[in-house]
C-alpha cells in the first residue's frame, strides 16, 4: 500500500462493551435458581416433581442468566477513525453505523447508581437524525471529554489563509 491509502485507512480507537456491572443481576439470579434448586429437591418425593422442578429452574436461568449474559458480550460499541458502530441485538446482528462527521456533540447522563461505577451513558449528538447512546460505558465521563477534544480538533478553524 502506498503511504497517501496508508494514511486514510480507517483506525481502530476503541471497542467498548456495557460495564461489568450489568451482569450483577443475572449472577445474582442465577444463584437464587440453584439455591432454590438445592434446597427444594431433596424435599420431592416423586419422580415427576423432581423433573417438573429442574425443568424450571433451567427454564429460569435460561431466560434470566443465559439470555443477558449473551447480550452483554455480544452487544458492543466500535469506535474508529471515520465513524461509530454499534452492534446490538440478542447475538449483535443489527448494526448502526454513523460517520464522525454527523456527530456535532457528546454528553453524558448518569443514573442513580452509575457515579458508584464510574459509569454513564454517552449521548452521540447527530446533525441529521436520532442521537446514538452508548449505555452503562464505562469512564464516560472521561470518554466524553476526549471525544469532545477530537470532535473540535477535526474542525479546522477558519482564519488567515483560509
Amino acid at each position: 500500500m502506498s503511504e497517501i491509502a496508508e494514511s486514510f485507512k480507517e483506525q481502530n480507537f476503541a471497542l467498548l462493551r456495557k460495564h461489568g456491572s450489568a451482569l450483577a443481576a443475572p449472577v445474582v439470579l442465577l444463584f437464587i435458581d440453584a439455591a432454590i434448586f438445592f434446597f427444594v429437591d431433596w424435599r420431592m418425593n416423586e419422580t415427576w416433581q423432581h423433573q417438573v422442578l429442574l425443568g424450571s429452574v433451567i427454564i429460569f436461568g435460561l431466560l434470566f442468566w443465559f439470555l443477558p449474559s449473551v447480550r452483554f458480550f455480544t452487544n458492543r460499541y466500535e469506535l474508529t477513525s471515520a465513524r461509530v458502530v454499534v452492534h446490538s441485538g440478542i447475538f449483535g446482528t443489527q448494526v448502526e453505523e454513523v460517520p464522525w462527521g454527523e456527530i456535532t456533540g457528546v454528553s453524558v447522563s448518569r443514573g442513580v447508581f452509575a457515579w458508584f461505577q464510574r459509569a454513564g451513558d454517552l449521548h452521540f449528538h447527530r446533525e441529521f437524525g436520532k442521537d446514538i447512546v452508548l449505555k452503562r460505558v464505562p469512564r464516560a465521563k472521561k470518554l466524553s471529554r476526549e471525544f469532545e477534544s477530537y470532535l473540535a480538533g477535526r474542525v479546522r478553524p477558519l482564519g488567515k489563509g483560509n
